[in-house]
């Protein structure tokens, strides 16, 4: 049920309510007023109607404010007060007929107030005084439709109260859809946010594998090749310039927690990358001949978190080459086509050591495994062979823009 059906349905109990305590009040008043016409001296019928009517008033207030705050009325004071509207109805049938047709709204309260199958029988009785009360007090005038005219209210009242009685049901039971549909928003929002958080912590992780850590244990590394070697000028200047780059890469990682902005052009930051590996390499004395091809139109613009994407993968690709390949050659290729951008690093080291690529808590397998998240977030792939007589090739593909709106098209 949409909102503006559901509004309705409240607008349709509340006129209900409304229309039962008019028809009341116009009832009451009417026969108040033909009464007087009939017996102009009699002061029973005024006395009678005002207590009636305060008594009346004070109900529905009173109903009125606890529903408001919620507090239940207790039975006993609700048939306390039933009975008393109906004992003055009863006093004011017994000097005027005219009061007659407040059998209709007495028969709605009646049904409103008590259980079901008492409410029925009280009717029953409602309608038994009101068509045969005249007949005691005044045969010569009463008719069979005396009789007849309030069996019909009695029915129609009867019928009304099982019709506000189901709106009232369909009410409750879509408030109640509404109340759960709310409750399920804001644990499926709490749920997006908890995802959103691990999300960022895992994006967190990567970038602090990928920029500090792998630049610490650079410097662990040339520190220790530094205590055994004759002349460890040339690794202090790579640990310099080692620290000097992390330590530029920390103070952006704080000042702004973002992706690394490849200020450069894909080319260029690649050609940067490859010599300060080439000087890690040195340092840590190994003689590994890095070279850097390319592919395609290298003039294209690459949309920036492809490119922070292909800059990390030649790092950490590189990065674990320097550590545990001892290779004395690795390929870097950049490949840039119009579907797709492609990275290809190829070494003809040890090759991978399976049992550690398996290892989630080795340092190479992180750097892996978080890359391998990082580019298929971006509708990428990676993968990387390592084949029995040595060697290692990992291959990472991202699709360009053009690309991914493409099949957005279709």
């Amino acid at each position: 049920m949409s909102t503006s059906n559901f509004s309705s349905l409240v607008r349709v109990l509340d006129a209900l309510r409304v229309g039962l305590h008019i028809m009341f009040a116009f009832l009451l008043g009417f026969g108040v007023l033909r009464s007087l016409f009939d017996a102009p001296h009699s002061a029973a019928v005024p006395l009678f109607s005002v207590l009636m009517a305060g008594l009346y008033v004070y109900g529905t207030v009173l109903e009125r404010h606890r529903a408001r705050a919620q507090v239940e009325i207790s039975n006993s004071a609700k048939y306390a007060w039933l009975t008393g509207i109906l004992v003055l109805w009863l006093m004011l049938l017994t000097h005027s007929q005219d009061f007659l047709w407040l059998e209709f709204p007495l028969v709605l309260l009646t049904l409103h107030i008590a259980a079901l199958v008492p409410a029925l029988l009280i009717s029953l009785g409602l309608w038994l005084v009101a068509a045969f009360v005249p007949l005691w007090l005044h045969p010569e005038t009463w008719g069979v439709a005396a009789a007849v005219g309030p069996l019909i209210g009695t029915v129609f009242a009867i019928a009304i109260f099982f019709a506000y009685r189901a709106l009232h049901a369909e009410i409750e039971h879509h408030r109640a859809i509404a109340k759960q549909l709310r409750a399920t928003q804001e644990e499926l929002a709490a749920s997006e946010h908890q995802a959103g958080r691990l999300e960022e912590r895992e994006r967190l992780s990567r970038e602090i594998h990928d920029t500090v850590a792998q630049g610490l244990s650079s410097i662990v590394l040339l520190a220790r090749a530094a205590k055994s070697s004759a002349d460890p000028s040339s690794q202090l200047a790579t640990i310099e310039s080692v620290a000097a780059d992390n330590l530029a890469e920390a103070r952006r990682f704080v000042r702004d927690l973002a992706s690394p902005d490849v200020q450069q052009s894909l080319p260029e930051a690649l050609r940067s990358t490859v010599a300060r590996m080439r000087d890690r390499g040195a340092g840590l004395g190994e003689d590994t001949e890095f070279r850097l091809e390319f592919a395609g139109d290298t003039t294209t613009a690459i949309p920036q978190p492809i490119a922070a994407a292909a800059l990390r993968c030649t790092q950490e690709g590189l990065s674990n080459v320097v550590k545990h390949a001892h290779a004395s050659t690795v390929v870097v290729t950049l490949g840039i086509f119009a579907d797709a951008l492609t990275i290809d690093i190829v070494d003809d080291g040890v090759g991978m050591n399976t049992a550690d690529a398996s290892n989630s808590t080795s340092s190479s397998s992180f750097g892996l495994s978080g890359l391998q998240q990082r580019i298929a977030s971006l509708g990428g792939t990676m993968s990387v062979e390592s084949p029995p007589n040595g060697g290692t090739a990992l291959a990472a593909r991202l699709p360009l823009t053009s690309e991914r709106e493409d099949r957005d098209e279709h």
